[in-house]
C-alpha cells in the first residue's frame, strides 16, 4: 500500500507557541523555582517537604511546590540565590483570533448560536488534553497507537478554532459549545494511509456526527474516498475539507486538492486580515468559500498556545460556522445548510463566485436569519458547460520488451488554452492480458504523463491507448492512440 505520507497531509504552514498553564496549586502550597549557587540540592526540597517539578541541565535550580511556611527557611539556606515565583505565563485572559469578529461570530454568540448539540469529528492527528477543550469523544485508527491522543499538534490547533471554550482563558473557537470528537488517522509527522482516513471517516457515519472537518488533501483522485465522502453527505452529514497549500502566487490554475475537489465536499480556501487571499492558497472551480487562514492563534500540545497558517486553519472555521448555522436550522437538510453557508458569505475578489474565494468570506448567522419554513425553492443558475481536447502520444511508436513506454496526455480548451487540474484517466490494452490503467491531473502546462515499465518478458504486439479527460464545467473527451512491444 502506498503510503500516503508522500501525497496524504494536512495543510499547515508555520507555527509559534506561546505556552500556557491553566492550573493553579491549593493554596497552603505555592509554586517556586530554587536557584542553588552551585548544585541544585533536592535533600534540602524534600527536607521542606517540596515536590519536585522539573530539574535543568545548564542551570543549578528546581522548579518545586512547596507549601508556604517553608519558604522563607529556603531563602535564608546559605545554598540557595534565589527563591522566585514559578509565574505563570501566558496570552492576557482569553484573546479572540482576528478571524473570530471577521466572521462575526461574536454576534452569532449573543443571538445564542454556539454550536451547542452539534457534533463535530475532526479527522486528523488526534486531540491533545487542553485546558481549553473538551473532547466529547473519539477513535483512532493509527497502526502504532490505540489512543486519540494528538503526538503532532495539528489536530489539537483544528479543534481549537472550532471548540475552544469561551472562558477566561487562551482563546476561543468559532462555536464554542459544539461538540469535538477526535478521530485520529493521521501520525506524528501528519500523514497517514488513505484507509485509515477512510476508517475515521466511516467511523464519523456510523457515530451520527454531524459535521466532518478534514484539515488534509492529497494531488490523487481515490475511488474509495470519494465514495465515502459522497456516503457520509448523502447521510446528511456536511463534510469540510482543506482546498490545499499548493496555489500558485498569482492564483493561476486550478491546484485544489482530493477530498476537497469532490461535489459532495465544501472545499475552503484562506483568507489574511485584509481579506486578502493568502499566497498560499489553493484556486480552482471547486473552492466554495473562503475563511481566515493566517497567522490563526488556538489550542496546542502541552496546554500551549500557537498560531499557525494553512488551508487546514480556515476550514475549522467553516465547520465551526456550519456548527452555529445547524443550531440556528435545526430542522434543515445538510444540503439546505450549504445553500444558507453559501448565501451568508461576504463576496470577494470578482463579483459572484469565483476561483480565489468561492462564494466569499464566511459569516456567522444572527437571529432572524433562522429558517422560516422547512421547505426551500432553489432556482439553478445555467452553467456554461465548455468543451476539451484532448491529445494522447507516445514518445516512441515502437519498443523493444525491456524499455519504458512514456504516455503523454495534453489537455485543452476548444480555443487551444490549455487546462490545468483536468483528471485524466489511461487505460493501455493489449491484443490479450489484462487491461493496464492510471489516474492522474494535468499540470500547468495542460500535460500529464504516464509510464508503463516493460520486462523481457512482456507479451509483444499492438498496444491500445485510449485517455478520457474530465473537468468540472467542461465535457468530458478522449483520444486514442497505439504502440508496439518487439
Amino acid at each position: 500500500m502506498k503510503k500516503i505520507g508522500l501525497m496524504f497531509l494536512v495543510f499547515v504552514l508555520v507555527f509559534t507557541v506561546i505556552p500556557f498553564s491553566g492550573t493553579t496549586e491549593a493554596s497552603t502550597n505555592e509554586r517556586v523555582i530554587v536557584l542553588f549557587k552551585e548544585n541544585a540540592n533536592k535533600t534540602l526540597v524534600s527536607q521542606a517537604k517540596g515536590k519536585i517539578h522539573r530539574e535543568y541541565k545548564h542551570v543549578p535550580a528546581l522548579a518545586i511546590t512547596v507549601p508556604a511556611a517553608a519558604i522563607q527557611g529556603l531563602k535564608k539556606n546559605p545554598n540557595v540565590i534565589a527563591v522566585e515565583p514559578d509565574q505563570v505565563v501566558n496570552v492576557k485572559g482569553q484573546t479572540e483570533d482576528w478571524g473570530i469578529p471577521r466572521t462575526n461570530a461574536p454576534s452569532a454568540w449573543s443571538s445564542n448560536f454556539t454550536g451547542q448539540g452539534v457534533k463535530i469529528a475532526v479527522v486528523d492527528t488526534g486531540i491533545a488534553k487542553h485546558d481549553d477543550l473538551i473532547i466529547a469523544g473519539g477513535a483512532a485508527f493509527t497502526s502504532y497507537t490505540t489512543s486519540y491522543h494528538d503526538d503532532n499538534g495539528h489536530g489539537t490547533h483544528v479543534a481549537g478554532i472550532i471548540g475552544a471554550r469561551n472562558n477566561s482563558i487562551g482563546t476561543v473557537g468559532i462555536a464554542p459549545e459544539s461538540s469535538i470528537y477526535a478521530v485520529k488517522a493521521l501520525d506524528n509527522n501528519g500523514s497517514g494511509y488513505l484507509s485509515d482516513i477512510v476508517a475515521g471517516i466511516d467511523w464519523s457515519i456510523n457515530n451520527k456526527m454531524d459535521i466532518i472537518n478534514l484539515s488534509l488533501g492529497t494531488t490523487s483522485h481515490s475511488s474509495t474516498l470519494q465514495q465515502i465522502v459522497d456516503k457520509a453527505y448523502s447521510q446528511n452529514i456536511l463534510v469540510v475539507a482543506a482546498a490545499g497549500n499548493n496555489g500558485a502566487s498569482d492564483g493561476s490554475g486550478d491546484t485544489v486538492n482530493y477530498p476537497a475537489r469532490y461535489e459532495s465536499v465544501i472545499a475552503v480556501s484562506a483568507t489574511d486580515s485584509k481579506d486578502q487571499r493568502a499566497s498560499f492558497s489553493a484556486t480552482g472551480s471547486t473552492v466554495e468559500v473562503a475563511a481566515p487562514g493566517v497567522n490563526i492563534l488556538s489550542t496546542y500540545l502541552n496546554n500551549q498556545y500557537g498560531q499557525m497558517s494553512g488551508t487546514s486553519m480556515a476550514t475549522p472555521y467553516v465547520a465551526g460556522n456550519l456548527a452555529l448555522l445547524k443550531q440556528a436550522n435545526s430542522t434543515l437538510s445538510a444540503t439546505d445548510l450549504r445553500l444558507k453557508l453559501q448565501e451568508g458569505v461576504v463576496d470577494l475578489g470578482s463579483s459572484g463566485k469565483d476561483n480565489w474565494f468561492g462564494y466569499g468570506l464566511i459569516q456567522a448567522p444572527t437571529q432572524g436569519q433562522e429558517e422560516t419554513s422547512q421547505e426551500t425553492v432553489i432556482v439553478e443558475e445555467p452553467v456554461q458547460i465548455l468543451g476539451t481536447a484532448t491529445k494522447v502520444t507516445t514518445d516512441q511508436t515502437s519498443y523493444v520488451a525491456g524499455q519504458t513506454v512514456n504516455i503523454t496526455v495534453n489537455v485543452k480548451d476548444l480555443d487551444g488554452s490549455v487546462l490545468s487540474g483536468a483528471e485524466v484517466t489511461v487505460a493501455i490494452t493489449p491484443l490479450s492480458g489484462k487491461v493496464i490503467t492510471g489516474t492522474g491531473t494535468t499540470d500547468q502546462n495542460g500535460n500529464v504523463t504516464f509510464t508503463m515499465t516493460t520486462k523481457r518478458t512482456t507479451k509483444k504486439g499492438t498496444y491500445q491507448v485510449k485517455a478520457d479527460t474530465t473537468l468540472n464545467n467542461y465535457e468530458s473527451s478522449y483520444d486514442t492512440t497505439s504502440f508496439q512491444i518487439k
